[in-house]
């Protein structure tokens, strides 16, 4: 069945779906109307999900920690200044093996105060321990958030797993969204596996100091855990062809007429779409250019990666998001990954808006760089109605 939703309304339906048990909840704009979407399903007697209500983000995952050590299926929600206050406790849930799944609803993180968009906050997170998937529509959101329950709690993973999106841009659009039954959901996500459960009848002890060797074993099982969930995804996205026909995860990341393309754009999340209408355009005029939309950046699909770009002539990585004094992280991930020539674009940050126009732009630009010169840089880039912004500078001490 088709709906029109936003994305927070089909992450919403994913936990109900999913049949959660707990959710531990603390609002922050832009991600509040999915909890606020559980609250009126449990008003409505639509779940029996416990939603329980803490004074920070903190606590947020503290309680959804909790209730999966305990034994039930948990869920939380969060944004820019909340997923780093709760950012202790995401290294807590990664380092005790608990199968839990967050949604980030992304946006810009202060100082200044800035409510838009952009990703720099999920790819703060990406050395945790937990598997990120990042969606480009409310389908995604939806599917993958589904899927991020089965992921994280099959026993050759039992890693928790983040769903991001992007703020305003998909967690408050609607579009069409195809909806699986609950039925078809229940087939696909067995109940609830996880390695062990903390019962307050037996005596347990949990976080307690480890010896080193211990402590650097730990890291390396999370390491290979999350390495080793390639072909869980695989397969999971295989599987999932049967709770929604239309869809197609069978690889982790996603090709748009890459195959005889001679440049490559790489980009991740809802823009991708306008450079896809970009890519159209410059294709109507003979240029063979493709591109590579990253969906998970862990595991980080290394060997999909050279399959798919190490022929190519040069290739262009979008960054909504940056890792200041050096350049954006995927671009970093991607330099990591190939010897090609490469270049990286830095843009969209605190809600800037980019246009299928700027992306045409970029992209052609790019192009003349690589025949008559060396593309190998980093750029900031604004759109036309923004160049006249002059660059903020501390103000003298004398």
């Amino acid at each position: 069945m088709m709906k029109i939703m936003s994305g927070n309304e089909a992450v919403a339906l994913a936990v109900k779906f999913s049949r959660v048990g707990v959710v531990g909840i603390y609002p922050i704009t832009p991600q509040t109307t999915i909890i606020e979407e559980l609250a009126e399903m449990r008003a409505r007697g639509e779940i029996d999900t416990d939603i329980v209500r803490v004074e920070s983000e903190h606590s947020a995952m503290g309680v959804t920690l909790g209730a999966a050590v305990a034994g039930t299926r948990a869920f939380t929600a969060t944004s820019s200044q909340g997923l780093l206050y709760m950012h202790e406790m995401i290294w807590w849930t990664a380092g005790s093996r608990a199968p839990v799944v967050m949604v980030v609803a992304t946006r810009a993180v202060g100082a200044p105060w800035n409510i838009w968009n952009e990703n720099t906050d999920f790819m703060s997170e990406r050395d945790s321990g937990w598997i990120m998937s990042f969606a480009s529509s409310p389908q995604e959101a939806l599917d993958l958030t589904l899927q991020a329950f089965r992921i994280s709690e099959d026993p050759r993973v039992f890693v928790p797993m983040m769903v991001g999106m992007d703020g305003f841009i998909l967690s408050h659009t609607k579009t069409n969204v195809y909806v699986p039954s609950q039925e078809d959901v229940d087939q696909f996500i067995p109940p609830r596996r996880q390695p062990y459960v903390i019962d307050p009848e037996t005596q347990e002890s949990m976080g307690n100091i480890f010896q080193p060797v211990h402590y650097m074993k730990l890291r390396q099982s999370i390491n290979d855990a999350i390495q080793g969930s390639i072909d869980v995804i695989k397969e999971v996205g295989r599987e999932y062809e049967k709770v929604n026909p239309l869809s197609d995860y069978k690889t982790l990341n996603v090709q748009y007429k890459l195959e005889d393309a001679d440049y490559a754009i790489v980009t991740m999340g809802a823009w991708s779409l306008d450079a896809m209408e970009a890519i159209d355009k410059l294709r109507e005029k003979g240029v063979k250019v493709g591109l590579y939309r990253i969906r998970y950046i862990r595991p980080w699909a290394e060997q999909e990666i050279r399959r798919s770009l190490e022929d190519k002539r040069a290739i262009l990585v979008f960054d909504r998001a940056t890792s200041l004094g050096r350049a954006g992280p995927l671009y970093l991930e991607m330099k990591a990954t190939l010897q090609s020539p490469m270049k990286g674009v830095i843009a969209g940050l605190g809600g800037v808006s980019m246009s299928k126009k700027d992306f045409y732009e970029v992209i052609s630009n790019f192009i003349e760089e690589v025949k008559f010169g060396n593309p190998n840089k980093v750029e900031w880039y604004y759109p036309g109605e923004v160049k006249y912004v002059e660059l903020g500078t501390p103000r003298s001490a004398y």
